[in-house]
């Protein structure tokens, strides 16, 4: 049932339009001028208003006007607004839709035209809301296209999301950087029963807790420096759909525990704010760490971790399930010719043959980069060739990765990967692109690295 705040100094007549918006389906209660309605409108949930716009003190145009610039603290400034008035004037009319107004009526207007419009324009403010969502969604849309594979992997991780996508349980996502889990992310989405959008947020792109908060839970205006008007976050955005947290091993222990009440409450406030807002919202997360071994370490809560990990999917790498690189190559080099308007090349049986050997360290996101340059390399060629392989850098898995061994007594991986990521480092005289070529990984995937184990030049140490 919609709910509609009626913001009218006339009592008599409120109280009338509020009655008779309660025989048509609405919940309708009533303000008593600009002062009441913009303390409710900050505290309480309205899906839209009903406002005079002649008033004492402020007008009903004043008021919107506040409402559309994000000068109230809670305050929607997107809230449809219906404007009602004694004078059937053209000017106030144009000024009233000027500032934003959903629409524009006489109080001599009759009940079922009142009803009519009000209900076009909630109906318009929710195909606007839906059609930002969708643009979002689309501009964030992964560039892997569809759950491609037909390995012994990837139909487990199809069973899985069919297993999932029904309820409303939280899922924790784990594997390397670029197999593809903001992928799964979305294909459980699509594949649930819910209406909403999907929302994601990486919790390692943000500078600091400030930025991150006012991303995952919203804002008030004034709430910080540059906090200039009310912004609704992920969660909010979320509501009725799926929230993707990726990179969720990164954010700090205050912010996991605001995480685990949302969780645990499906409640939130806004930074900066009082009222406590309400959301059904399912989570998703994705890490490429080991989260237990951070719990155990410290930096990560053990009572998140167990709210988090009630439906883990494991996303091999793509060197572990190679029976599916051949149809990702072929997909991603159709997709890319036909985006750049070239022809689709061929690869040639030992062309695919050099691309199934290799380490793939950057999984699927690199077999896509690679695909690209083929295509961009191709010049209008018909076959891709063993040779056009190898011009992009690419050979098989390393003579080192094949040789090494595991003890009987076991090996800690994190300290296996600190190890080389800090021989790479000093091997390149502290260049991080070329310890990034050295191991094969991309430039951010060794930025990551670095600010995970603290790693800092000899000289900035001596420096200091």
């Amino acid at each position: 049932m919609p709910r509609i705040l009626v913001i009218e100094d006339d009592r008599v007549f409120a109280t009338r339009l509020a009655r008779n918006l309660g025989l048509d389906g609405f919940e309708a209660e009533v303000a008593e001028g600009p002062a009441e309605a913009l303390a409710r409108l900050g505290t309480e949930r309205f899906d839209g208003a009903v406002c005079d716009i002649k008033m004492p003190g402020m007008t009903g145009l004043e008021l919107l006007e506040r409402v559309r610039e994000g000068q109230e603290p809670g305050v929607d400034p997107e809230l449809p607004f219906v404007m009602l008035t004694s004078v059937n004037s053209v000017e106030t009319a144009v000024e009233a839709m000027r500032l934003g107004a959903s629409d524009y009526l006489t109080k001599e207007a009759g009940r079922q035209e009142i009803v009519v419009r009000l209900r076009k324009a909630l109906a318009e403010h929710a195909m606007s809301e839906e059609n930002r969502r969708l643009r979002e969604t689309v501009a964030r849309v992964d560039e892997f296209g569809e759950l491609i594979g037909v390995s012994e992997g990837m139909r487990q991780i199809k069973q899985d999301i069919g297993e999932v996508a029904s309820t409303n349980a939280t899922v924790m996502l784990l594997g390397e950087t670029g197999v593809g889990k903001e992928l799964v992310a979305r294909a459980i989405h699509r594949a649930s029963r819910r209406s909403g959008a999907f929302v994601d947020l990486n919790g390692a792109m943000l500078p600091d807790d400030t930025m991150l908060q006012s991303e995952l839970f919203g804002h008030e205006r004034g709430s910080f420096t540059d906090a200039k008007s009310l912004k609704k976050g992920k969660l909010e955005l979320a509501d009725g759909g799926t929230l993707f947290i990726d990179e969720v091993g990164e954010i700090s222990r205050e912010v996991q525990a605001k995480l685990l009440r949302v969780l645990e409450t499906m409640t939130f406030t806004r930074v900066g704010g009082t009222r406590e807002i309400t959301v059904d919202v399912r989570i998703v997360v994705a890490t490429n760490r080991d989260l237990l071994a951070e719990v155990e370490a410290g930096r990560f809560r053990d009572d998140l971790y167990y709210r988090l990990n009630v439906f883990p999917i494991e996303i091999p790498p793509l060197r572990e399930r190679r029976d599916d690189i051949v149809p990702l190559v072929r997909f991603f080099l159709a997709r890319t010719a036909e985006r750049y308007g070239r022809p689709n090349p061929e690869p040639q049986p030992e062309a695919l043959e050099e691309l199934r050997a290799c380490h793939w360290p950057g999984n699927i996101r690199e077999l896509r980069n690679i695909c690209e340059r083929l295509v961009i390399r191709a010049r209008g060629g018909s076959v891709l060739t063993a040779a056009d392989v190898r011009a992009c850098g690419l050979g098989p898995a390393s003579d080192a990765t094949k040789t090494m061994t595991i003890p009987d007594s076991g090996i800690q991986l994190d300290e296996v990967e600190k190890a080389l990521v800090l021989e790479a480092l000093r091997k390149s005289d502290w260049n991080q692109t070329e310890a990034a070529r050295l191991l094969g990984i991309s430039v951010d995937r060794i930025n990551n690295r670095v600010k995970k184990y603290g790693f800092t030049h000899p000289s900035w140490r001596v420096n200091k």
